[in-house]
């Protein structure tokens, strides 16, 4: 099995376009089905922004772990940052059927991640957020 990567996002953007290099280049040896890569791309993308958004608010020493492993046929990214609790499988999906002025802003990401996710799973321990998303490299359904 592949050692797993570990990477760090503190309060910049470039912080996660570094994450999403680094994942890149680890995930070329092997290649995982399109699809796969396509979400874990999205997850570092979505909860690294999500957490520069509002996390580091406050931590402002802190920064978010990321840990991705490839192994049992599934891409699986765990995430782990000490901003206030935040449980992405309790936020409402945003309100689709209103116009755009409408609705308010954010959401859709978080939906996203919920549909595509094979499996997605929230933890607060020792005041950390623990989020787990898992895609599976078995087939490649998106």
């Amino acid at each position: 099995m592949k050692p797993p990567l570990s990477m760090r996002i503190g309060h910049s953007n470039t912080d996660v376009a570094s994450a999403l290099n680094e994942a890149t280049a680890w995930l070329a040896d092997p290649k995982p089905p399109a699809a796969a890569e396509f979400f874990i791309r999205l997850a570092i993308e979505e909860l690294g922004t999500n957490w520069i958004k509002y996390g580091a608010k406050d931590s402002p020493e802190g920064f978010m772990t990321l840990e991705l492993f490839h192994g049992n046929d599934a891409l699986t990214l765990k995430t782990t940052d000490p901003g206030c609790p935040f449980n992405p499988l309790d936020v409402p999906p945003p309100r689709t059927e209103l116009p755009p002025e409408q609705r308010e802003p954010g959401g859709l990401g978080i939906l996203l991640l919920r549909k595509m996710a094979d499996r997605m799973s929230y933890e607060r321990r020792d005041g950390l957020n623990i989020i787990t998303v898992e895609k599976s490299t078995s087939h490649t359904q998106a």
